[in-house]
């Protein structure tokens, strides 16, 4: 007959797996955030750059 008691190593285990669940999710947000982040200031960048390609052909139409 099986018992639901829990030894000393199953909790031991049960915590180290959780201690490893919270470390590795903990892990994927900080990479996921680094790459919102990354994505946010490559967005800017594209702005920055197409801003400044709309003042260089309103210059060339300008000379026209």
């Amino acid at each position: 007959m099986q018992t639901n008691k829990n030894t000393i190593a199953d909790e031991m285990f049960d915590n180290a797996n959780m201690i490893y669940n919270v470390s590795k999710t903990g892990n994927l947000y900080g990479k996921l955030f680094a790459i919102k982040d990354m994505q946010m200031y490559l967005l800017k960048e594209e702005k920055k750059i197409n801003e400044e390609i709309e003042r260089c052909e309103g210059r060339k139409n300008a000379n026209k």
